[in-house]
This record gives C-alpha cells, structure tokens and sequence, in this order.
C-alpha cells in the first residue's frame, strides 16, 4: 500500500498538466457519481466514503444547488480519529481567496473535519511524504482549518484562506521540531513550482470514542475578494 501510495504522489501531482484541462477552480461536484476520476480521490482511516443520490434530502432547502450526487462520509473511532480522503491538483491557486463547499450536518454531534492546503517550496511539482512518519510533508507547507459541522441539513460553507494556518513550522515545545516549507502561502507555478499540489480532508470525532456523519458537495475554489494568502 505504501509503494502505491508514493506511486500516486509522484503522477498524482501533475494530472491537471497532463490532460490538458484548465483549472476553474472546481475540485469536485461529484456529478460523474464516483471517487475514482475527475478527480481521483484517496482515502485513509477507517471512514466511510459513499457518493449517494440527494434525493435522501430532497426536504433541504439547498437541495437545488446540490446536483443529482453528493459524499456522503461516516465512520466510527475510539480515539478521535476517524479516517480521511485527498485528491491531487498541481494547479496555480494564486488567483483565488476562498475554499467554497455544501456540507451537510447530522446535528451537533456530526464532528469535525480539517481542511488541508498543501503547496510546492521546492519546485520539483512533487509532494515527497515522510513514509514513517504519518506521510508528512518533507519540503512543502501544509496550511490547516478545522470546520466543526455541527449543524442539521445543507451549508453553504465559505473559509478565506487567512483562516488557514501553517501547520508544519517549529513548535517551541516539541524537541527537534523544525520548520518546513518556506512558511508562505504561494499556490503559484511560478519558477517551476507545483502551485496547490493537493487537497484533503481528514475527519474527527467530537469526542474520544464517538462517530462522525456529513456530506460535502460542490468542493471548489473562489475568488471572492479580500486578502490573498494565509494567517501565519
């Protein structure tokens, strides 16, 4: 499992180049009814990942804007962590300023997801992982927001991307921390750079042993003004 997974981190990166599309911002409405293309998604963990129909919540008030599939994601854990799931990019984001979605809560106890925002510092397009080390980033910045969804039904939900923050650099109180990536956020391809290398949610419990149930839908980028980049 480990060698397909830096396998896909090596071709993973550079699908938008290689199929010629131009990136709009969209990373996934799941309106071809899977996970396995247009993007391909990964998944990890112990959650359940499943494209459903929505007409299961065909009483929402949002359902107009979902389309005919949306992902459904559930799971169990015993100590906080559930699972989670990412898909490649390698696109320029520099022009955008928000992480756009639908998601869907089953109440206040449908726990907790954190957003990931990973971007190239070495400008080889490649995100190298640290196989021994819960695949953390080697070179590249990791930026992170954690969305409790704590909510009944569908929303729309809007985080600017200075609400992310860097969450490889030096922690003063971990021994041999060290900073990784240059600390900025810069989602560009210039000088040979991946720009925003990939995309990926990670799912927690609200408590120690409990469970998690949401949806998302219409996972895209935007540019709805505002300052551009991350908090620090």
């Amino acid at each position: 499992m480990k060698k397909l997974i830096a396998l896909l981190l090596v071709l993973g990166c550079l699908v938008y180049a290689e199929e010629g599309k131009v990136f709009n911002g969209e990373i996934d409405n799941f309106e071809d009814g899977n996970m396995i293309e247009a993007p391909a998604w990964w998944t990890f963990g112990d959650s359940d990942q499943t494209v459903v129909e929505t007409d299961i919540w065909a009483k929402d008030p949002l359902i107009k804007y979902l389309g005919k599939y949306a992902l459904q994601v559930k799971g169990e854990t015993k100590s906080w962590y559930v699972g989670g799931m990412g898909t490649y990019l390698g696109v320029d984001a520099s022009s955008y300023t928000h992480v756009k979605l639908h998601v869907y809560g089953a109440g206040p106890d449908s726990g907790k997801v954190t957003i990931q925002l990973f971007e190239d510092d070495n400008g080889n397009t490649t995100l190298e992982q640290d196989v021994n080390n819960n695949y953390e980033p080697i070179f590249d910045d990791k930026f992170e927001y954690e969305l409790k969804v704590n909510w009944k039904g569908w929303k729309v939900v809007q985080i600017p991307f200075t609400a992310f923050k860097d969450a490889n650099r030096k922690d003063p109180k971990i021994k041999d921390s060290k900073n990784i990536g240059d600390g900025l956020f810069n989602p560009d391809r210039l000088n040979g750079s991946g720009g925003l290398l990939h995309f990926q949610f990670v799912f927690l419990a609200n408590t120690k042993s409990g469970s998690i149930d949401m949806a998302f839908d219409n996972i895209r980028l935007m540019n709805l003004g505002g300052v551009k980049g991350v908090a620090k």
